[in-house]
C-alpha cells in the first residue's frame, strides 16, 4: 500500500494516484513532429528514471490487454508511427498483474480535420507521486516549446491497471470521494474530438492558448499564478515558497480552486458521462467546484 499523497488514498494493484499531464495540440503530424514526440517521451523517461515494459498500439488493438515490450520502446514507437497516415494510438507503461504502473504514456495523434468537430492530437503522461510539481511544470514548459499546444492540464490523476479485471470501474467510482483528482475516463477522453472544445475542470496547472484566454471574464486573482510563454498562458495554484513549487494545504487548495473555477467558468465544458459512474454521481462531479463562490 502507498498513502504518500495529500488525500491519504491507499494504492492497490488495481488503482492509485499519480501526478499527470494531458496535452491537446494541433500540429500537422509529419516526420518532424514524430521525431519531436519521440524526444518528449525520452525527456519524460529521463525525469522519471523508469522504463516502459508494456505496450498497446494501433487503432484496432488499442484496448486489448497490454503486451510485453521486446526490443525497447523506441522500436515499438517507430513501428506505430513510421509511415504515419491518418491516425494512430500508442500506450506505454510498466504495470504487472501484481503491481500498478508507476509511469504511463498515451500518444494519440491524428491528421483528421473535421468539419463539425474540434479534432486535436493528444498526449497523456502519468508521473510517480514523488515527482516534484516544479519538475512537472518544467516538463510542460518544454513540451509547450516543441508543439502547438491548444490546451494542457496537470494535477492528480487516478491510475488504472488494465491487467487487473474491473480496475477502471473501481477507480472511477473511487473518484466520488476525490474532488481534486481527475482521470482519462472522466475528464480527458473524448475532448480531442468534440463539438465544443474547452476546459473540463480547473487543475493544479493549466496551459491556455490565446484563443481560450481571450474568453476569460476577469483578471487573474492574487492567489493564482500566471505567466505567458510563446503566447500561451500558464496558470496554476501552486506555492512559490520554494523551488519545488509544492501544492498548498488542502484548505488553500479549496480556496484557490474556487477562484480558478470562476476565472475559467466561461471556458468550461462538460465531458460525456463515464460508463462507470452513475448519473447522479456524474452530475454531482460536474458541479464539484460550484458549491462555494468566493
Amino acid at each position: 500500500m502507498n498513502t504518500s499523497n495529500i488525500f491519504g488514498f491507499e494504492e492497490t494493484e488495481k488503482m492509485g494516484l499519480r501526478k499527470g499531464v494531458v496535452y491537446y495540440f494541433n500540429d500537422w503530424i509529419d516526420e518532424k513532429i514524430i521525431s519531436i514526440l519521440e524526444e518528449i517521451v525520452e525527456q519524460f523517461l529521463s525525469l522519471t528514471q523508469a522504463q516502459f515494459t508494456k505496450k498497446r498500439s494501433g487503432e484496432n488493438d488499442a484496448y486489448v490487454n497490454r503486451r510485453n515490450i521486446r526490443g525497447g520502446w523506441k522500436k515499438v514507437f517507430h513501428r506505430a508511427f513510421d509511415n504515419f497516415d491518418d491516425s494512430n494510438i500508442l500506450i506505454l507503461d510498466n504495470c504487472t498483474p501484481q503491481q500498478l504502473q508507476t509511469i504511463y504514456t498515451c500518444i494519440k495523434v491524428t491528421n483528421y480535420r473535421g468539419s463539425s468537430h474540434f479534432v486535436y492530437s493528444y498526449l497523456y503522461f502519468q508521473f510517480p507521486l514523488d515527482i516534484e510539481w516544479s519538475t512537472v511544470y518544467q516538463f510542460m514548459e518544454y513540451v509547450n516549446s516543441k508543439l502547438t499546444i491548444h490546451y494542457a492540464s496537470a494535477g492528480y490523476e487516478m491510475a488504472f491497471n488494465d491487467l487487473c479485471p474491473k480496475s477502471s470501474g473501481y477507480g472511477v467510482r473511487a473518484l466520488n470521494q476525490l474532488k481534486y483528482v481527475n482521470s482519462e475516463y472522466t475528464e480527458w477522453n473524448g475532448l480531442d474530438l468534440s463539438t465544443r472544445f474547452g476546459v473540463p475542470c480547473p487543475n493544479f496547472i493549466q496551459i491556455l492558448c490565446s484563443e481560450l484566454t481571450q474568453k476569460m471574464a476577469s483578471e487573474i486573482p492574487d492567489e493564482l499564478h500566471g505567466k505567458l510563454l510563446n503566447t500561451n498562458l500558464f496558470l496554476d495554484i501552486l506555492d512559490r515558497k520554494s523551488e519545488k513549487m509544492p501544492e498548498p494545504a488542502l484548505e488553500q487548495i479549496k480556496s484557490r480552486y474556487q477562484k480558478l473555477y470562476w476565472l475559467l467558468k466561461s471556458l468550461l465544458v462538460s465531458p460525456e458521462r463515464s460508463m462507470f459512474m452513475k448519473k447522479e454521481d456524474w452530475e454531482k462531479r460536474l458541479r464539484r467546484f460550484e458549491e462555494i463562490q468566493s
